[in-house]
C-alpha cells in the first residue's frame, strides 16, 4: 500500500520536510508538495534576487541537515563559490541550494514527490469533508462537493482538484505585513504605497529622487534600503519605528559557556532577567561580548519559553520582544555599514517614535508621528510598510486560513503569532505544522537551525504514523 502526504507551502519549511521524507522513507509513499507561487524551494525568505540581501546566518551553521551544519558551506565550494566558512551569503544562493536539494529528493526516486503549482484553499479531515457540504458558510469560493473518505485528508485547490492524502502540513512561512490603522484609505490605494516589501521590482518603481518613508527598522527594512541603494536612489531616506532601533551587527570570534540550567525550572521573567544580567556581566569583565550570552541560550531558547506560564509571556511580548528582536536577529556587518554610510552622508534618516497618521493628498504622503519630544510631521513620495509578517489568522486573506478558521480546524495560539498546536507541530489528528506557524508556542522557530530539526523529526513522525 502506497501512503501520502500533502504538504502545503514550498519554502525553505515545506521543501526540508519533502526532501526529510525522501532520505527517511523505507516504503513506497507519495508526497504532494502544493506551493501557490512560481518556484518551489525559495519561499519570502529566499526569493530575493538582490545580492546585497545577505543570509544573517554564517554559511557553515546553514546546512540543510540537522547532523550536517556545514554541508551548506561545502555545496558552495563544490559549485565554485568560494566563501569563507563565517561568510553572509548572498540569500539567493541559498534558494538555490534548496531547490538542488529538492531536486535530488525528486531525482532520486525513493519516493514520488509530486510538485503542485496549485493554490490550497481548503483542507478537511476524515468525516469533516461530508458536514462541511452541508455549510455554506464553511466553504471558500468554488468548492467542490464531495465525500468523506475514512482515515484520509482532503485538500482542495484552487484548480478545483482534491488531494487525497493520510496527512497534511502546513508549511507556510511569512504572510505580508498587517495594513497599519493610522493609514487612511486613500493612501492605502496611494500607487507609491507598497504593504508588500518583497515585490521584486519594487525599488525599481520608486523615482530615484523620491522621498521615501520605510515603516520598520527590522531585517526587513534593512533589506528595502540595501534595494534602494542598489538602485542608486538619491532621495532622502526615512525609517521610524516605535524604539528607533536597528538590528545590531553581528561580531563573530565570542563565545560564553552554556548557562541554561541556572533558568530551569523558573516560571517568573524577572528571575530569567537577572541571572541573564549577572552573565551579560561577566562576558564583559570576561572580554567576551554579549552577542555570545544570547547564542548560549540559544539551544535552550524553546524549552526555556514553554516553561513560562503565558502570564510571563504575555509579559515579554509588551516589555522586552522589540529588545531580544534586534539582539538575536542580527544583521551581517556588510549590511550594518552599508546603513552607516546611508547616515553619515545625511540621505537616511533614523526615527523614533509611533505614527498616528498617514494622509494622502493626490502628491504626497504627509505623515505624522509622536515621539519623546512631541509631534512631528514629513512628507514622503513612497511609503513601504516593512513591519513584519501579519501573525493574527482572522486577519489574513486567505481561503485556506478562513476556511480552516471557520470550521475550527485551527485556532490562533495565545500569543496571536501563529497556530495553536502542540510543540511537535501537531494540531489535530493527521494535521501538523512547523516553522513559523510555531513561534508562539515554541517562540524560537523561524531560524534554520529549528527548521532543520523540525523537518526531520515531524518526517520521521509521519512515516511512523
Amino acid at each position: 500500500m502506497t501512503h501520502s502526504i500533502t504538504i502545503i507551502g514550498a519554502g525553505a519549511s515545506g521543501t526540508l520536510l519533502a526532501v526529510q521524507l525522501a532520505r527517511q522513507a523505507r516504503q513506497p509513499l507519495t508526497v504532494y508538495l502544493v506551493e501557490q507561487h512560481a518556484v518551489m524551494g525559495r519561499g519570502v525568505a529566499y526569493g530575493t534576487t538582490t545580492p546585497a540581501h545577505r543570509l544573517n546566518v554564517p554559511a557553515n551553521k546553514m546546512g540543510a541537515y540537522p547532523d550536517q551544519p556545514g554541508h551548506f558551506h561545502d555545496w558552495l565550494l563544490q559549485n565554485g563559490h568560494d566563501f569563507a566558512p563565517d561568510a553572509f551569503v548572498p540569500r539567493q544562493l541559498y534558494a538555490i541550494y534548496l531547490q538542488a536539494q529538492l531536486q535530488a529528493a525528486v531525482a532520486s526516486g525513493s519516493i514520488e514527490i509530486e510538485l503542485v503549482h496549485d493554490e490550497a484553499i481548503d483542507v478537511e479531515i476524515g468525516e469533516q469533508a461530508a458536514v462541511a457540504t452541508q455549510d455554506s458558510s464553511l466553504r471558500g469560493a468554488g468548492l467542490p462537493a464531495h465525500e468523506a473518505i475514512p482515515e484520509s485528508v482532503l485538500t482542495t485547490l484552487a484548480s478545483g482538484r482534491v488531494l487525497t492524502s493520510d496527512a497534511a502540513v502546513l508549511a507556510f512561512g511569512n504572510f505580508l505585513p498587517p495594513q497599519p490603522g493610522f493609514l487612511t484609505p486613500q493612501a492605502a490605494a496611494a500607487p507609491k504605497y507598497f504593504n508588500n516589501p518583497w515585490l521584486p521590482d519594487l525599488a525599481s518603481r520608486i523615482g530615484v529622487q523620491d522621498r521615501v518613508l520605510v515603516i520598520g527598522m527590522g531585517l526587513t527594512g534593512v533589506d528595502t534600503l540595501l534595494s534602494l541603494q542598489g538602485q542608486q536612489h538619491a532621495g532622502p531616506l526615512y525609517a521610524i519605528s516605535t524604539h528607533g532601533w536597528w538590528p545590531a551587527a553581528h561580531q563573530l570570534g565570542y563565545s560564553y559557556p552554556d548557562f541554561s540550567a541556572e533558568l530551569t525550572g523558573l516560571t517568573s521573567l524577572p528571575a530569567m532577567l537577572r541571572i541573564i544580567r549577572r552573565h551579560l556581566q561577566a562576558a564583559a569583565e570576561q572580554g567576551s561580548n554579549w552577542r555570545a550570552v544570547i547564542d548560549a541560550l540559544r539551544p535552550s531558547t524553546q524549552t526555556l519559553w514553554q516553561q513560562l506560564p503565558p502570564a510571563e509571556k504575555r509579559r515579554f511580548m509588551r516589555h522586552l520582544r522589540r529588545l531580544w528582536d534586534v539582539s538575536r536577529h542580527r544583521m551581517p556587518q556588510e549590511c550594518a555599514a552599508a546603513l552607516d554610510a546611508m547616515h553619515a552622508s545625511g540621505q537616511l534618516r533614523s526615527l523614533q517614535g509611533r505614527i498616528t497618521a498617514i494622509e494622502f493628498d493626490g502628491a504626497a504622503f504627509n505623515v505624522t508621528y509622536r515621539s519623546h519630544s512631541g509631534g512631528h510631521t514629513l512628507q514622503a513620495d513612497a511609503v513601504i510598510n516593512c513591519m513584519g509578517s501579519e501573525t493574527r489568522l482572522a486577519r489574513l486573506p486567505s481561503r485556506l486560513m478562513q476556511n480552516l478558521l471557520a470550521r475550527q480546524t485551527i485556532q490562533a495560539d495565545d500569543l496571536a503569532q501563529g497556530i495553536h498546536a502542540a510543540p511537535d507541530g501537531a494540531i489535530a489528528p493527521r494535521l501538523y505544522t512547523l516553522g513559523t506557524a510555531l513561534k508562539g508556542v515554541l517562540w524560537e522557530s523561524t531560524a534554520m537551525p529549528e527548521i532543520r530539526t523540525q523537518a526531520q523529526q515531524l518526517a520521521a513522525r509521519l512515516l511512523a504514523a
